[in-house]
Parts: C-alpha cells; sequence; structure tokens
C-alpha cells in the first residue's frame, strides 16, 4: 500500500471519533438464514461466483520454478497449474482422460514436475497438458478419435496473483475458447494497493489445509469485523487491538478492511508525514469470491475457501515472508506466526463457526443481522448478492461446467 494511502486512512482514523463512529457505513443488513443452508443458493454460488467469473489461486510466489505446480478445487473442480519452461502458466484440469483418476495429490504443491503420470494405468501427459503416451496398451484405444489432452482451464498471472477460470456462466460458453482472464479488470480499484506490496517477491514458507463443518461464507465472514474480538478473542488478542469498528471501502467486487492495533494511537501523535499505517494494522483484501488476502506487520497470509456442500468447506491458510529466509531460525519465526494464526482461529474463531452453522440448519432464526460497525461483512454480502443478481439461477441443478480442452 502506498505511503499516501496510509496516510489517507490514518487520517479517517483521526476523523471517526474516540468510538470509531466515523467508520460505520450507512445501513445495517438483514441477511436470510437460508443463504447459509439451501442447497439451491449454493449452487447457484458455485455456478455464478466459483465458475463463472476468475478465482484467486494462489501467489505467484508458490510456483516460481519451471516444473513447480499447485493443485487444488475450483468450483468443485480439480485444478493443477504448473510452471512451464518459458516462465508461463498452464492450468488444467486435474483428471487422467482414461478413466479419472487424479494425477497429483488432491490439494498440494510439487516442484521439478517433468511429465505428470496416472497412478491408475500409467498413462502420461507432457507439463502442457497433451497427451504423451499411453504404455502398455498395445493400439487398444487407436480407434478414438478426438483430443486427449486434459481440460484446459485459463490462467493469469498480475502483480504476483494467479487467477484462474474454469469457464463462463452460459452453457453457450463452453462452446468457444475459454475466456481470457483480464485481471486488471478483475481486480479493479485493488490493483494499485496490491502491487505496492511487492508480492511477486515474497517467498512462499508453508500452507496448512483444514476442514470446517460449517458453509464458506462463514470462514469469510470470521475476516469481516472486529466488533467480535473484545468478546471471543477476550484472552487472545484482544489486548492488541480496537474493537470498536474496522475500516473498510469498497474496491468494485472486492473490499479492503483494516483492523486496527492498539498501537495505531501512538503511531498518530507522531507529526503526520512520519505516519506509518502498515505497522499497525491487519489490512484484508476480500478478493470475491473466496479469499482473504492479509498483510499483518511482517509478512502476508492467504486464506483460501472452498465449498464442498453447504455445511462442508476446506480451508487452506497460508503464510509468505517477504525476502527468503535466510537461515532455519528466521524460517521458524514466520512458522511460528502461523502457528498463532492457527492457533485463535482453530480454537476460537471456526469452532464457534460450526456451533452457528448447525443453530442456522436447526431452523432456530431466519435471519442475521449485520450492524453498521459491520462494514466489510455486509460489503462482501452485497457483493456476492449483486453478482447473483445479475445471473439467473441455471434451470438444471444438476448442471456441470465442463473445462475446455487444451488445443
Amino acid at each position: 500500500m502506498r505511503h499516501e494511502r496510509q496516510l489517507e486512512f490514518l487520517q479517517k482514523v483521526a476523523d471517526a471519533g474516540p468510538r470509531m463512529t466515523g467508520f460505520h457505513v450507512t445501513d445495517s443488513m438483514r441477511n436470510p438464514a437460508s443463504v447459509y443452508t439451501d442447497p439451491g443458493r449454493l449452487h447457484h454460488e458455485m455456478h455464478v461466483l466459483f465458475k463463472g467469473r476468475p478465482t484467486c489461486f494462489a501467489l505467484s510466489c508458490e510456483i516460481p520454478n519451471a516444473g513447480d505446480y499447485r493443485s487444488a478445487q475450483v468450483g468443485g473442480i480439480p485444478i493443477v497449474v504448473i510452471r512451464q519452461d518459458d516462465g508461463s502458466l498452464r492450468a488444467m484440469t486435474n483428471v487422467c482422460r482414461h478413466r479419472g483418476s487424479p494425477l497429483v495429490e488432491k490439494t498440494g504443491f510439487g516442484s521439478g514436475l517433468k511429465v505428470l503420470s496416472c497412478p491408475y494405468h500409467s498413462w502420461t501427459f507432457e507439463v502442457d497438458g497433451s497427451l504423451r503416451g499411453r504404455p502398455g496398451s498395445q493400439g487398444a484405444f487407436d480407434d478414438l478419435l478426438g483430443d486427449f489432452s486434459l481440460g484446459h482451464v485459463s490462467v493469469s498471472e498480475h502483480v504476483g496473483l494467479i487467477f484462474v477460470q474454469v469457464a463462463g456462466p452460459r452453457e453457450e460458453s463452453l462452446q468457444s475458447d475459454a475466456a481470457v482472464v483480464d485481471l486488471e479488470v478483475c481486480l479493479g480499484a485493488a490493483q494499485d494497493d496490491l502491487e505496492a506490496f511487492g508480492l511477486a517477491g515474497y517467498t512462499h514458507i508453508e500452507s496448512r489445509t483444514s476442514t470446517w463443518n460449517m458453509n464458506w461464507k462463514l470462514v469469510i465472514d470470521t475476516f469481516t469485523e472486529s466488533y467480535h474480538i473484545r468478546s471471543l478473542h477476550r484472552d487472545s488478542i484482544a489486548p492488541h487491538y480496537l474493537s470498536y469498528s474496522v475500516a473498510s471501502e469498497s474496491l468494485g467486487d472486492h473490499t479492503l478492511s483494516l483492523g486496527l492495533r492498539r498501537s495505531i494511537l501512538e503511531e498518530m501523535k507522531k507529526p503526520k508525514t512520519d505516519w506509518s499505517l502498515l505497522p499497525h494494522a491487519t489490512i484484508q483484501y476480500l478478493l470475491m469470491p473466496n479469499v482473504v488476502l492479509t498483510h499483518q506487520q511482517h509478512h502476508v497470509e492467504m486464506w483460501r475457501v472452498e465449498p464442498m456442500s453447504t455445511n462442508k468447506s476446506v480451508l487452506t491458510t497460508s503464510v509468505y515472508a517477504p525476502t527468503k529466509p535466510h537461515s532455519e531460525r528466521s524460517h521458524q519465526f514466520f512458522v511460528k506466526n502461523l502457528d498463532l494464526l492457527l492457533g485463535v482461529t482453530n480454537t476460537e474463531d471456526f469452532p464457534l463457526m460450526e456451533r452457528i452453522q448447525a443453530n442456522l440448519e436447526s431452523g432456530a432464526l431466519p435471519e442475521l443481522v449485520y450492524g453498521r460497525n459491520e462494514g466489510p461483512l455486509i460489503r462482501f454480502h452485497q457483493s456476492i448478492n449483486r453478482l447473483l443478481a445479475g445471473t439467473p439461477p441455471s434451470k438444471n441443478p444438476n448442471e456441470a461446467i465442463r473445462p475446455k480442452r487444451i488445443p
């Protein structure tokens, strides 16, 4: 984030008042409980948000060299992204064209990949997805016509971020070439901030994956307001944060959220030209639909959630350092930060979210209410509702969006 932007937000902090009421949004919001429990709603979200638009897949630094790859699900579809010899990226379905076996692990990272080999019958594919060989088949498949390359998924890289798009939201788009992901358009107003962080120069430290019995939106909701810190986190992080309200700003479909540390009050006693926001805030970008990208003092985090069902989600948490650690002790410093992060979320936030999910499914209440002091939460759900309203639900609830084949 540029220094001018930091000063802009710090001035807003100064103007917001001692209880931060200046950060309240105009209106509160009511949200039906069914947005977290209705399978039809989830199908619509998967069709429009996860398959019909670009989604953030990784940071460039996670797969920096030729043969490096990352595998994960996007909208329920297993995807692998591989760095090519020329430095470009290829994204494709992680599914063998013979009998549907995964080619690499379902979720994970790897390096030095020279060929994709199916563990079932040893069919092989080049790292660009093209069919290489069918060993031991003795010509048994020679009568089959057509291209047996892996399914092609659109991928783009910009300001250190990798986005993929499995298909368009309309069936007819599947019959044409995959859309090019225009990340300048996709990132919109968030681009300037993210570019200033220099994410392309960061180093991936570690990622951990966990599964939770809750709707994917409850995972994101956790990060959208500081109002809960004084209560839920009173014995952990509450002494370090201001929990009255949170500074936020709409960035097109995305949202910027600033959780302020108490140390910000001392920072603002300095001359304005010396103010710095970065050491005193948890700066979060809610990248639609399912990623929270966070800058926190000395590292960057990515929280990427993938829906499995209305009440089951897989979350991958990654930590990145601004430069490559120069020693094992330096590396462990960032690992410890990941331990601390998950020590809070995995014992305080997410277990409570699972109980909230169960309460919503019980029918105990018809709606949730979001207050004007929970601005990023309201903006997040408004963005979802706006995007869903732009595309009607598909007529077939079992409709699948199929990635393209590599030409």
